[in-house]
């Protein structure tokens, strides 16, 4: 039986579970889960602020965010507060603990990838930074990129509900161009 050698995207997969299962361990030491401390970093920057948009940057469902917001708020590390133009709408901001636990979580994030990448010299990591960087806007492009299917389903079912144009004269005329 003849060898296969390993894909890319397998290659891929597998350096995603090891470091992911380096960072799960370094930031259990700030009692931080990656996908608490990613929500943290989110809300720190401004980029998602509310549970949707968390979810949407996340890759995750609206309803799953409840479970990841949670821990959380139980730890005083965020609030969530109506939206001034929208009420239906809540903010969520970090609070003073929230920001301890952010700084703690970034220190921890910041020293495990140095050890991680020690040994990379840096055109490597610059070489690697713009692969992943070209590699995730090709997937993000991709017809089975998950955001992408939802926007080209939800066009064609829009497109489906509209009455359909009556073939004029002058509209047959162009179309045999």
């Amino acid at each position: 039986m003849t060898a296969i050698p390993p894909g890319t995207v397998y290659l891929l997969k597998r350096a995603e579970l090891a470091v992911r299962g380096c960072v799960e361990l370094a930031l259990a030491e700030a009692d931080l889960t990656p996908s608490q401390y990613f929500i943290l970093l989110l809300v720190k920057c401004g980029e998602a602020t509310s549970s949707a948009e968390l979810a949407r940057s996340m890759g995750v469902l609206p309803q799953s965010m409840t479970e990841l917001i949670t821990p959380l708020e139980q730890k005083g590390a965020i609030v969530r507060r109506p939206d001034t133009a929208n009420n239906r709408i809540l903010r969520i901001e970090l609070t003073a603990e929230g920001e301890r636990i952010f700084a703690k979580g970034t220190e921890i994030a910041i020293r495990i990838e140095r050890e991680l990448l020690e040994g990379f010299d840096e055109r490597e990591l610059t070489r690697l930074n713009r692969t992943f960087t070209q590699l995730i806007a090709k997937a993000e492009a991709h017809d089975y990129h998950p955001k992408l299917r939802r926007i080209t389903k939800a066009g064609k079912k829009r497109e489906a509900e509209r009455p359909a144009a009556k073939i004029t004269p002058k509209r047959r005329a162009v179309k045999r161009r």
